[in-house]
């Protein structure tokens, strides 16, 4: 079965393809473009909200990751509702985030609305059987470090290499999928915790295989429009 771990990135998306012939790579500027040029695509863990707040819907699974993931609990960020993500500017957005979830948004919450209002369309008109989970790249690392919180910071040298190093002695093939990956884009393109993460949800995903998958689950299951809310690992 072919799947995949996506991230998203300035380019667009970063895909770590896996199947029989092992980990293979690509990146798209729309996720449509890679489910035609994959249609034997079946599964893909993808860093993304996916099943959004709305009037009638509230996301509670944020808490639940929060606790998942103790000291680094501030790496999991609240999205916008989805009439925020679908609003024509950030000052629009702002208020509109204020009125349905009583905050505003940040700006870097805001910046990531293109990308999820794109998965959210998507999810609301494919026709396939492509199976499409919402990951996060920290409890996948929690959970391929034997149930064990990665307390280092991502952004640091040390913290990279600790996230890479576990990554490498799961699957030793993606350092040298990296290092190609690296050498065909620049970093205004595709930045190399993209690469990592996406590395990360595909190893998971992998996994899932054999162990079948795992879920943090939202306490309402589906938002408003019967998209579920659950983070695979």
């Amino acid at each position: 079965m072919k799947i995949a771990g996506i991230d998203s990135c300035p380019l667009g998306w970063i895909v770590i393809l896996h199947d029989q012939n092992g980990f293979s790579s690509l990146a798209v500027t729309q996720f449509s473009k890679l489910v035609d040029l994959h249609p034997d695509l079946r599964r893909v863990f993808i860093d993304i909200p996916i099943g959004l707040s709305s009037e009638g819907f509230y996301r509670t699974v944020e808490s639940s990751m929060r606790k998942q993931l103790e000291k680094r609990a501030s790496t999991i960020f609240t999205p916008a509702c989805r009439e925020a993500v679908y609003a024509k500017n950030y000052d629009a957005a702002r208020e509109i985030n204020k009125r349905v979830l009583g905050k505003s948004i940040s700006i870097q919450s805001h910046n990531i609305s293109k990308k999820i209002k794109e998965i959210d369309q998507f999810l609301q008109e494919k026709s396939n059987a492509l199976e499409i989970y919402e990951s996060h790249p920290e409890i996948v690392f929690k959970y391929l470090n034997d149930s064990k919180v990665i307390n280092s910071k991502k952004s640091t040298k040390e913290g990279f290499q600790e996230r890479f190093q576990l990554l490498i002695s799961l699957a030793p093939e993606l350092e040298d999928l990296y290092h190609s990956i690296i050498s065909s884009y620049p970093k205004s393109k595709v930045k190399p915790d993209d690469i990592m993460d996406a590395m990360s949800l595909c190893i998971s995903n992998s996994k899932s295989e054999i162990n079948n998958l795992r879920f943090i689950e939202d306490e309402n299951h589906t938002d408003a429009n019967g998209i579920s809310v659950k983070i695979a690992y």
